[in-house]
């Protein structure tokens, strides 16, 4: 149960959290924010999304390949949830979805995955995924 609280249940409230704030945008990018500033928002949020993730992938024992794989499964269950965060949006009044918010979404996951990548093997000599 530790490692449910400790490594599952953050990326399932980060999910939460990037579900709640499409419904109140203005929060971060206010009416005098510069351009562009919302997609490095949407970066950082997917960046931490894809961090999480690959954690609870990498921490979970039930399934060895996920856990074996855990870095490139965690960028894509981020740009998934990315492309359903999207069409999500296309709901909201006064929202649409927008293919840049996803573009810095997938740039976001796919800079944690670069960092990763390069930790693992500075760390490992190559092999195998950090722990953590």
């Amino acid at each position: 149960m530790r490692n449910v609280l400790k490594y599952q249940l953050p990326p399932l409230l980060w999910i939460l959290v990037i579900f709640i704030f499409a419904y109140f945008p203005d929060f971060f990018f206010g009416t005098k924010t510069p351009p562009g500033t919302d997609k490095i928002v949407h970066a950082g949020f997917y960046f931490i999304l894809c961090w999480l993730v690959r954690r609870a992938f990498y921490q979970q024992e039930a399934f060895p390949q996920l856990k074996r794989s855990s870095i490139l499964g965690a960028f894509i269950f981020s740009c998934v949830y990315g492309i359903l965060d999207e069409f999500h949006q296309d709901f909201l009044p006064g929202r649409s979805s927008n293919m840049y918010d996803l573009l810095a979404g997938a740039a976001g996951a796919l800079l944690y995955l670069a960092i990763a990548l390069m930790v693992s093997q500075r760390k490992n000599g190559g092999g195998a995924e950090p722990e953590g």
